[in-house]
């Protein structure tokens, strides 16, 4: 087939970078209210597109202009039956209910009261500009995108809150901590917007929210379908306000546009008739905004302030929300006609993730102050841990909680990169303690372009995007299902009704992937398997000197008290590492030893198989085969001991975390806990055969960028790094970086200290640099990276 490039890489990059509106499901929390004399119960739902109220029991009603509410008839209008609790109905009103066509009463409601916020036509395309053409030949279908990159380091984010003429703004010192205090623990919250992302991720990500207070000039309400002139008119009030906003301070990756800025409106939703709840981008409709030095607003969320009069909307939608501007999308059931129609006699689940996720209900967890935490996948999505590759061993496989030990198993699809499983233990611990339940649980993940891009993953019930793979028989049935935790204590392994086995782990297309799980047992927050039927599973301690069977599922060689003598050679590397109070890194090249193991180029390959292992070495020499940081890694103690992250940085001080695609370790601190002038002597391990290869770094904490080392530095350590779809070209003075990949590229130039000579953007396939322009002579880098991902770096000289 004939390409037009030109064509395809529009629409290829409309698609990719075009956010569509992604919204949060309604607050389910029940509320009563004097219905004209009578006690009643409701409870919202929907979300920000298609939004009603209902009795507990399942009755849609609409309120009169003096606030009655009243049964809604099989037209979608409300009836003359006024709205009752269950025990105060009379004769008449039972009669005129059981009349009633459930499944023709939200149809016809639905119909009358279209979507607020249209979505994208199913059936057609994503919203774009005029100037992108329309596709003329079928476009293939790429693969998961990776998350935006503001989503690791320690950036920060604009917050704008929002008052009207009738609506003044919440105490902002309070909202404030709300956002960013350590540990922040009013109305039940478990911590800060800030504690939560820093703790989902480990530390690699810790935001900080600047509050700028702003006003529009009519009511909040009045904006609901013209959310574009409110950002106008808050971006014009804050340009009044602070005449010395810095726009630079939030572009982390320095496209040009202002990472993501939260707009928190005064009062309550239900005050500004339902305005916001969703992200977007300005771009779709009405064009970026300037934010003044060359930056504009683009991404941004709108949310309301206020839960209620006088109480803080918790955290959870704020979570929500940011996590659709790093790029996850929703995983409840969104936009389908059938999302909220009763399952009972259905033959699937009623679509979603409920409260096992935080992109679905399981924001809602704790009231909302204590969000669930992260899934493997969204912290693997975010670049935030790696998956084990879990293969058929006949070891016995020991999983620990992922909140403390960031590890999760992958299952693939053989032959279908967008299609795998993956096996977590989510225990009721920190941010999960309000599961429904605890346990080995097991998610189905299948990436489809089209419906990634409409934010409509979960909404085929017989074809579920993200799904949550129930061990028991217990069925959601319906929407408010996802909120009765009773019909989820049997979604985890072995679970409430104890099944101890797993062994339809199948494609979507039907073929089974050879991985089977046999005897799960959960023993002190610990799960435990076989993928070999008939290996005994009687206990998940893990033993010193059987851990790497238990740990690593491909590997049957325990190397700690292998018979066989192991050929061990030493590497060591003196790693200066300046303090400083952020959890930055350098790179140390071990290219080297791998080399001499004899892995290098398929180091990563092999590990993710088995055949390559992974330690750290104790002090006392010993083998600890778990991954305390991004996996391969680990936190080491002040005396080079393995430990754990720990909010407080009580023991953890150093970690190296091995990328080994690139033949680099990653040397950090945790921020603060060091002292200048300190030595940690931390080592690591790498099995393969018979062959052993010991890295011990010697990492010397320095005061300032002039006594740290450069040989070993992030930059210089992936030199002459290469992508099978990236590369540079030198054509006389001329630089050109070349690429097969779609959208937005980053071209940046170090010289050697790793200050930023030059740097630009550009969408096509190739870009050129002429090198006599460039302020140095001598050796320089030149790195080209996509969404903060490294595609190819490599060490030049200009004479």
């Amino acid at each position: 087939m004939k390409w037009n490039l030109k064509k395809y890489f529009l629409l290829a990059s409309a698609s990719l970078f075009s956010a569509g509106l992604w919204a949060f499901p309604a607050n389910p929390t029940p509320y009563s209210i004097d219905n004209a004399g009578d006690s009643l119960t409701l409870r919202n739902g929907g979300d920000e597109h298609y939004r009603y109220t209902q009795t507990v029991d399942g009755y849609l009603v609409i309120s009169d202009s003096n606030g009655v509410y009243y049964y809604v008839d099989e037209e979608g209008e409300a009836s003359s039956v006024k709205a009752k609790n269950a025990d105060l109905r009379d004769a008449s009103d039972k009669s005129f209910l059981q009349k009633l066509d459930k499944s023709k009463v939200r149809k016809s409601h639905q119909k009358k009261n279209p979507n607020k916020l249209e979505r994208p036509d199913q059936n057609g395309e994503e919203k774009k500009s005029e100037w992108v053409p329309s596709a003329e030949n079928t476009i293939p279908l790429l693969r998961l995108p990776s998350a935006n990159s503001h989503a690791t380091g320690t950036n920060r984010f604009p917050v704008l809150l929002v008052a009207s003429p009738s609506a003044s703004n919440a105490d902002s010192a309070k909202y404030w901590n709300q956002l960013n205090k350590v540990g922040y623990a009013e109305n039940n919250h478990l911590g800060s917007v800030k504690d939560y992302f820093r703790d989902q991720s480990n530390g690699i990500f810790v935001p900080t929210f600047d509050i700028y207070l702003v006003s529009v000039s009519n009511s909040l309400s009045s904006y609901t379908n013209s959310v574009h002139t409110l950002i106008e008119e808050a971006i014009a009030s804050l340009k009044v306000n602070y005449p010395n906003f810095d726009p630079s301070l939030y572009d982390s990756d320095g496209d040009g546009d202002i990472d993501a800025t939260a707009v928190l409106y005064a009062g309550t939703e239900s005050a500004a008739n339902n305005l916001g709840g969703y992200q977007y981008e300005l771009q779709w409709d009405g064009g970026k905004i300037s934010a003044g030095s060359s930056k504009k607003f683009n991404s941004y969320f709108i949310i309301n302030q206020m839960s209620s009069a006088t109480k803080l909307l918790p955290i959870a939608t704020f979570v929500h929300e940011f996590s659709h501007t790093m790029g996850l999308k929703d995983h409840y059931c969104v936009a389908a006609s059938d999302c909220y129609d009763d399952f009972s006699n259905n033959a699937y689940q009623a679509p979603g993730t409920h409260a096992w996720d935080v992109m679905s209900t399981g924001m809602y967890n704790n009231g909302g102050g204590k969000p669930v935490g992260y899934s493997a996948f969204e912290k693997e999505f975010m670049g935030w841990m790696s998956y084990t590759t879990l293969s058929s061993s006949s070891g016995v496989t020991v999983l620990e909680g992922l909140n403390s030990s960031n590890q999760a198993y992958k299952v693939p699809v053989s032959g279908k990169a967008d299609e795998w499983y993956v096996i977590e233990n989510r225990q009721q611990s920190g941010w999960d303690a309000s599961l429904p339940n605890h346990g080995l649980l097991i998610w189905h993940i299948d990436y489809d372009q089209t419906a990634w891009n409409k934010d409509v993953l979960n909404d085929v019930a017989s074809h579920q995007r993200i799904d949550v793979v129930e061990a028991g028989n217990l069925k959601v049935t319906g929407y408010y299902d996802g909120f009765d935790f009773t019909h989820l204590v049997d979604d985890v392994f072995p679970g409430s009704q104890n099944v101890n086995s797993f062994t339809a782990m199948n494609s979507w297309a039907g073929v089974n992937l050879g991985v089977n799980l046999y005897n799960i047992l959960e023993e002190d927050e610990k799960v435990c398997f076989a993928t070999q039927n008939g290996i005994s599973v009687e206990t998940c301690v893990v033993e010193s000197s059987s851990s790497s069977v238990e740990l690593s599922s491909s590997s049957e060689t325990d190397v700690s008290s292998s018979s066989v003598e192991l050929l061990t050679e030493s590497f060591t590397y003196a790693v200066k590492l300046q303090k400083d109070s952020l959890y930055t890194s350098v790179s140390v090249d071990v290219n080297e030893a791998l080399e001499s193991l004899g892995v290098a180029g398929s180091a990563s390959s092999l590990f993710a198989s088995g055949d390559l292992l992974y330690y750290a070495v104790e002090s006392d020499g010993s083998l600890n085969p778990t991954s305390t940081a991004s996996a391969p890694g680990n936190w080491f103690d002040a005396s080079g001991n393995v430990c754990n992250w720990d909010s407080e940085g009580s023991v953890a001080r150093v970690f190296s975390e091995l990328d080994l695609s690139e033949g680099i370790a990653k040397i950090g601190q945790y921020p603060l806990k060091t002292e200048i002038g300190k030595s940690y002597t931390i080592r690591q391990a790498l099995v393969y055969g018979q062959k052993r290869v010991d890295l011990e770094f010697k990492i010397t904490i320095v005061s300032d960028s002039s006594d740290a080392q450069s040989e070993n530095s992030s930059v210089i350590a992936l030199l002459n790094q290469q992508n099978a779809v990236s590369s540079f070209q030198v054509h006389g003075n001329l630089l050109q970086a070349n690429t097969s990949l779609v959208g937005k590229k980053d071209l940046t130039v170090y010289d050697l200290s790793g200050k930023i000579l030059y740097r630009d953007s550009f969408y096509g396939f190739s870009k050129t640099l002429e090198l006599e322009n460039l302020s140095v002579k001598g050796v320089f880098l030149v790195r080209l990276s996509q969404n903060g991902r490294i595609l190819s770096l490599k060490r030049m000289a200009v004479h």
